[in-house]
């Protein structure tokens, strides 16, 4: 069962995978992404962590998508580049929150045990493995988000002689400054 809304149990430590886990540790990944699908979350990417499994050790379907199938295990974001904007990222452990982030629209990734070892990933495939290892190195994807922008208020200093700023016609001082 996939952990939601728990930012504690998510931020993890995770270890790495021995070879011998592999095989079924990607059949619980992928029997918990299906069923989030059979139940309409919509999901092309889990990690290890979000099913309270410490390995790393992460699989990306963008079947439906792209046609890609990748599995992450033990692998390395070695660098980044050309940092964006991700407009609504989402994530299966935080149903119905999406926060614009910042990625990178292509990552070098490498040290991956199985098959790519090393690859380069553009575009939402780069999204997706920086989410996904994010997870095995307990950071969540809130962590990336831009800072909400307030609005900037322009407070008008108000002199004891000027108008009063209610609009009762009074000078200031003898109305809203009593």
């Amino acid at each position: 069962m996939i952990i939601t809304n728990n930012e504690e149990a998510l931020r993890i430590k995770c270890e790495d995978v021995l070879p011998e886990e592999v095989g079924s540790l990607i059949s619980i990944l992928e029997s918990e992404l299906a069923y989030a699908n059979r139940l309409g979350k919509g999901g092309i990417g889990l990690a290890a962590p979000q099913i309270g499994i410490a390995k790393k050790i992460a699989i990306i379907r963008l079947n439906k998508v792209q046609g890609f199938e990748f599995n992450l295990i033990n692998a390395k974001l070695e660098k980044g580049y050309d940092s964006s904007i991700f407009r609504e990222e989402g994530c299966l452990s935080f149903p119905g929150r999406v926060e614009d982030t910042t990625r990178f629209q292509e990552v070098y990734i490498t040290n991956n045990l199985v098959y790519p070892n090393t690859f380069i990933a553009t575009g939402l495939l780069s999204v997706v493995c920086q989410h996904e290892l994010d997870h095995l190195n307990s950071t969540l994807f809130m962590d990336h988000m831009l800072p909400k922008l307030t609005p900037v208020v322009n407070k008008i200093k108000v002199g004891p002689n000027d108008p009063c700023t209610c609009g009762s016609g009074k000078k200031y001082k003898k109305c809203c400054n009593k």
